[in-house]
């Protein structure tokens, strides 16, 4: 459902369509060479193309208005200008870019990390591009999951990255934490992601080995960078099959404020694809978000957002574990607010500060029991940066997290079960470039918990070389500490933290148009959580005796050069990982874990058509479970994973109006895919376990979206 909406405001943007007006010219730089291969388009849009061999270029738009034209060229400094595109059907111009002081001669740390930007030279995925990529259903935690590393737990949602369970990544926003990212979940259902991808400008996706500013993460770390100020008031209405939903934005010179509200429900959604879930109330949430931007003096900017997110959802469940059909009702909200001030102190310092606050509430009625899960975060964070000369960056800084956690229970009893946690952390980082082909990152960062009653203190390091024009190796390694989940320290406080080694090389092509990535990684977990039976709560079944290791291959490929108009991206994972924790009774492949993924992605612009269309292949090796039927541990594999989505956008006037008619088709060919199952806890009259298989909610899905611009 969310989707949907997050494809509508996309589709919003970029509907402004249908006058063909033709924009053509030159590419050089400052000698006036000319710049074969830049990149020219509209922002916010597929219309654009590359230059020539002798920088000419040449492409139809039905863009309208006032736009950007963008251009690019690796090693140059981005062009931007705006153009009045109803000003004439035909627009020439000589675009001269300038050598960028950031040269691309220099070498960039880059090991373990994804930049998802737009602003990047590293550009792996742009904001449209999570917009558009059909698996992801407008979720930027969905388009991740398209990048190599991350594994394919289609029943849960959260991102697993390299043999890591989803709690081990953590998400932040503009470098504050997020506590509660993701959607409340039904059993075995997956989440989403709470927030759009048009809020951001950028996307820091670290599989590993990130830097000391990050901690309490023991896999890898999402950042999400917040749009800057508006320059462009608009409002906007949508009125869906599954709500509605309207959003404004107003400017000033120094400042902006954008506001937008929904409303959606999937009841008729659910009608239209055949579900797979017993539903008794359809999912219904209510969204408001606030985006506030106001520039102070020359150099400061304070940011403020703030969301408010409330959703009510019944279904019946049928719990094979205590072979009973139990009727359950979810109802959830959630706060979240950041600000953040960053300013420039000088010729050599920068500083960013920020101040967050989450809360989170889940109210579940099991039958007649009832569980209330009350989470509260309260982070304060300062850093600065220091630049001492042309080839070292001195960072370091602070930041206090205060998080509360209560749970209570009627289910044979009254129970309530709180804690609160408070972490105090510091960090410093120095990066120091030898030579424009090496460069060295060092630092180390320490935790301590009140909770845990232990202090942490890890080093990290990085290094990179450049091997050739567009080609350089990297390495980093370091120790990284997070606290157990919380479903653990709710019953055993003295639980210490969990550990991972991570050690990660990559090897990386890069030009303006093309990008292969190989990366290599070894990780090892110590301290991990281990206890006798599930949910007990007895605190001394609880220990961190639990060990674990992972070491795997991502390869990455994507070209936007080959085919014209086409842009496509191939992504490989292997990996072999195993873990003794929990109440596993040996070492073994824990059962989120396949061994191979492969994501395929394939867009492209039909200019008679009018169109754009996407497609996604996704494919995931076998994953393991325990068969009590059958002798031995893991004893047992799923079938292969399979998905081919697709996603149609054709653009249209619709009485007077620009509008857009969308078509998304998940899981075209009907693959039945099965995640794991759940088993009864008891044998039957014949000795057998019975068991029922952990599907998706639907077979297919079909979404038909019509948006309007008013």
């Amino acid at each position: 459902m969310r989707s949907i909406l997050i494809i509508s405001v996309f589709i919003l943007i970029s509907a402004n369509s249908f006058a063909q007006a033709l924009l053509s010219g030159k590419v050089t730089d400052s000698q006036n060479n000319p710049l074969p291969g830049a990149n020219v388009f509209i922002q916010n849009s597929y219309d654009g193309t590359t230059s020539d061999s002798i920088g000419n270029f040449s492409f139809k738009t039905s863009q309208k208005g006032i736009q950007n034209l963008s251009a690019s060229f690796i090693g140059y400094k981005p062009f931007l200008r705006k153009l009045d595109l109803d000003s004439s059907k035909t627009i020439t111009l000589n675009i001269v870019l300038l050598e960028s002081d950031d040269q691309i001669d220099e070498v960039v740390i880059n090991a373990g990390s994804f930049e998802a930007s737009d602003e990047k030279k590293a550009v792996v995925l742009r904001v449209f591009d999570i917009a558009t990529t059909p698996s992801a259903q407008g979720d930027i935690f969905g388009a991740l999951g398209t990048l190599p590393g991350v594994q394919k737990v289609g029943e849960d949602g959260r991102v697993f990255v390299r043999g890591g369970e989803g709690y081990e990544t953590k998400t932040f926003m503009d470098g504050m934490l997020v506590a509660s990212p993701y959607t409340s979940k039904m059993p075995d259902m997956p989440s989403r992601g709470r927030f759009s991808p048009l809020l951001f400008s950028g996307t820091l996706f670290s599989t590993g080995a990130y830097s000391a500013e990050y901690g309490q993460a023991l896999s890898s770390i999402v950042d999400m960078k917040t749009n800057s100020i508006e320059t462009e008031e608009q409002s906007s209405l949508s009125v869906m099959t599954v709500g509605l939903m309207g959003s404004t934005t107003r400017c000033r010179k120094n400042s902006s404020l954008s506001l937008s509200g929904d409303l959606l429900t999937t009841a008729l959604s659910n009608k239209i694809n055949r579900q797979q879930v017993d539903w008794t109330k359809s999912p219904v949430t209510a969204d408001g978000t606030i985006m506030f931007r106001q520039k102070a003096g020359e150099t400061g900017l304070y940011k403020l957002f703030g969301t408010f997110n409330t959703s009510s959802s019944g279904m019946i469940y049928p719990n094979i574990q205590t072979g009973t059909n139990q009727d359950i009702l979810l109802n959830s909200s959630n706060i979240y607010l950041n600000n953040t001030y960053n300013s420039q102190l000088g010729e050599k310092w920068m500083m960013k500060s920020g101040l967050a606050f989450n809360y989170d509430h889940q109210n579940i009625d099991l039958d007649k029991d009832r569980i209330i899960t009350n989470q509260k975060m309260v982070q304060a964070k300062i850093g600065f940066s220091c630049f001492l000369n042309e080839q070292t960056e001195l960072k370091f800084g602070a930041d206090w997290v205060n998080f509360s956690y209560e749970q209570k229970i009627r289910m044979d009893g009254n129970f309530r079960l709180p804690f609160t946690n408070n972490e105090l952390s510091g960090f410093a980082e120095m990066e120091y470039k030898l030579t424009k082909k090496f460069a060295t990152r060092l630092g180390f960062r320490a935790e301590n918990s009140s909770l845990l009653n232990g202090t942490t203190i890890v080093p990290r390091f990085s290094g990179a070389y450049k091997t050739g024009d567009h080609s350089q190796i990297s390495l980093a390694c370091g120790e990284f500490y997070q606290n157990p989940e919380n479903d653990y320290l709710k019953f055993a406080p003295q639980l210490k933290p969990e550990k991972a080694n991570h050690a990660v090389m990559t090897w990386q092509y890069l030009t303006e148009l093309k990008t292969f990535r190989v990366e290599g990684y070894l990780k090892k977990y110590n301290n991990l959580v281990k206890f006798t039976e599930q949910m007990t709560t007895n605190p001394l079944d609880y220990n961190n005796l639990g060990t674990g290791h992972a070491e795997g291959v991502d390869i990455f490929w994507r070209d936007k050069e080959t085919f014209k108009l086409t842009d496509y991206w191939i992504s490989y994972s292997w990996i072999n990982a195993r873990r003794n924790y929990k109440d596993y009774t040996m070492a073994a492949v824990p059962t989120f874990v396949s061994e191979h993924n492969l994501s395929v992605v394939y867009k492209r612009f039909l200019p008679v058509l009018n169109t754009y269309a996407s497609l996604t292949y996704s494919f995931a090796s076998s994953r393991p479970y325990h068969d009590p039927n059958l002798s031995g541990f893991m004893n047992a594999k799923t079938q292969q994973y399979n998905d081919i989505s697709l996603s149609l956008t054709y653009m249209l006037n619709f009485f007077g109006k620009q509008s857009a008619l969308h078509l998304m088709l998940n899981n075209v060919a009907g693959f039945d895919n099965v995640y794991g199952y759940n088993f009864s806890n008891t044998p039957n009259a014949a000795g057998k376990y019975e068991s029922t298989p952990i599907r998706s909610p639907f077979v297919r899905q079909a979404i038909l979206v019509l948006n309007i611009m008013l």
